[in-house]
């Protein structure tokens, strides 16, 4: 009798551990599965936000070009002509020489 008893109780825990073991094993499933999702979605986040990133700094340069070919002398000139301005001249123009530490009191740089 007490041999049918530690085998039954032998087969019981086995079977128990098995359970145990199928369960764990379902749940590590679905949490790899889950895990995995998550990291494709953040990957295509990720993707999405170097996408705009590039973007944007092509649009940083593309406006960087666009300022510095306005600036150009005969850019601003042409433009000027365009609106009615006359260009500038010795008889229209007029040089105001600031003193150095005036500038210094309005926290104003001088630029050569």
């Amino acid at each position: 009798m007490k041999k049918n008893a530690l085998a039954f109780v032998s087969e019981r825990f086995l079977f128990v551990m098995a359970l145990i073991s199928a369960v764990v094993l379902v749940l590590s499933g679905a949490a790899l599965v889950t895990t995995q999702y998550r990291v494709r979605l953040l990957f295509v986040e990720i993707e999405r936000a170097n996408d705009v990133a590039r973007r944007l700094s092509d649009d940083s340069s593309q406006l960087a070009l666009d300022l510095s070919k306005a600036a150009l002398p005969a850019a601003v000139s042409r433009r000027a002509r365009e609106m009615g301005f006359a260009p500038a001249g010795v008889t229209n123009t007029v040089l105001l020489e600031v003193e150095p530490m005036a500038l210094i009191k309005g926290h104003m740089e001088v630029r050569k």
